[in-house]
């Protein structure tokens, strides 16, 4: 075999292997224009507590892949955060609107719970639980939480505060219904995609400041 034949052949390889790759290219480009057809893109904007993060969790739940044990493990020390957060915030309305405590020693409980700095919090154990309870109790915290209109609380208060028996235990895993309640502020942008009836839905969302409603803004490149 001559040189020129064996460069022929060499170059006649190397081209076989630069048509396959490019084949390949190809091919995977149309699969990305495939799959870019069947997704929506979607994002959702409003202020903070306008229900963004809550309505994601009910799209991941409904559609999604909800949410296992281990996730429900995580979500344990933002219900206990919740809750402190809720009374700290009812304790304040009470000095704010000059609403006093039935029960002496509730002035002692609320100091207790005022101290605690929620960001530190990991567990629900004494003596908070007997304070939050007694608190709660109270007919002076019931005012406040009745008066609610007048300061920000979370809508979420009464559900957990009225399920203390059960979040107190040694052994609780949050519930579905508490992870759909629980208040995670938004800080930046979420992004969760899930598929139905073989469309896949990409929702980010993020807090604006100046906004007042929540929206759905669909991208329709998506949707051509």
């Amino acid at each position: 075999m001559t040189l020129d034949s064996m460069m022929a052949c060499c170059l006649s390889e190397e081209g076989k292997e630069s048509k396959r790759i490019n084949a390949e290219i190809e091919k995977q480009l149309r699969r990305d224009k495939r799959d870019a057809r069947r997704e929506l893109k979607l994002l959702l904007l409003g202020t903070g507590e306008s229900g963004k993060s809550t309505f994601i969790k009910q799209m991941r739940i409904i559609h999604g892949s909800g949410y296992t044990d281990e996730d429900k493990k995580g979500f344990t020390k933002l219900v206990y955060q919740n809750i402190f957060t809720s009374m700290q915030a009812m304790i304040r309305a009470t000095e704010t609107l000059k609403i006093p405590y039935k029960y002496e020693q509730n002035k002692n409980n609320a100091q207790v719970v005022r101290e605690v700095d929620v960001e530190k919090i990991s567990s629900f154990e004494q003596p908070y639980t007997s304070a939050i309870k007694m608190l709660w109790a109270d007919p002076g915290i019931q005012e406040a939480y009745d008066r609610r209109r007048e300061y920000q609380l979370s809508d979420s208060t009464k559900y957990y505060l009225n399920d203390l028996e059960r979040i107190a235990t040694e052994k609780y895993m949050p519930t579905q219904q508490d992870v759909l309640r629980v208040r995670v502020p938004t800080t930046g942008i979420i992004e969760y995609p899930f598929d139905l009836e073989s469309i896949i839905f990409r929702y980010w969302c993020q807090v604006l400041p100046m906004m007042s409603l929540v929206g759905l803004l669909l991208d329709s490149r998506s949707a051509s």
